[in-house]
């Protein structure tokens, strides 16, 4: 039991802070495959701590990156897909109980007292959402015309989000 408590608050601690911006890991973080030439599946996973909206952030910056890596200057998404997993946990309810008690007699006959007081802590339950966002896209060398969905300037994407976030 005590190695279990142990593995557990282990856990909280290594998961106490929203998903940083990493390789997909016990607490998250990004991954991505490529499924043709120019087009990539990337996405996103984070833990309780993270939004929604940093989540939606690091797709696009792994998105860009995945472009850029890949010898592409601009991307389009052609399906995207976000899903939130909620959970929760229930603390363990434990009780304390404090008293005195007092007895008194002889020849096998006692009479006593009791008084205490009982203390009850846990039993709380916590609710956690984490937010998973995939994109799937297709990158171009040139900016492409006339295509009706927004185009993406990997560069510029990957600066502007890895700023906000300080990410180099």
């Amino acid at each position: 039991m005590k190695k279990l408590i142990y593995l557990f608050v282990m856990v909280m601690l290594v998961s106490g802070c929203a998903t940083g911006y990493q390789r997909q890991g016990l607490t998250g973080g990004y991954k991505d495959i490529k499924l043709q030439d120019d087009i990539f599946k990337v996405s996103f996973r984070g833990n309780g701590y993270c939004h929604q909206e940093r989540a939606e952030d690091f797709v696009l910056l792994r998105s860009a990156e995945v472009a850029l890596e890949n010898g592409y200057k601009y991307f389009i998404i052609i399906d995207e897909k976000s899903a939130t997993q909620t959970g929760s946990y229930t603390t363990p309810v434990t009780a304390q109980t404090y008293g005195t008690a007092s007895a008194y007699g002889g020849s096998g006959y006692a009479h006593g007292t009791y008084s205490g007081t009982t203390h009850y802590s846990g039993g709380q339950t916590y609710i956690f959402h984490k937010p998973s966002m995939s994109n799937t896209i297709k990158c171009f060398k040139e900016k492409p015309e006339n295509i009706p969905v927004m185009v993406y300037d990997a560069e510029q994407l990957k600066n502007n989000i890895g700023n906000q976030y300080g990410i180099k």
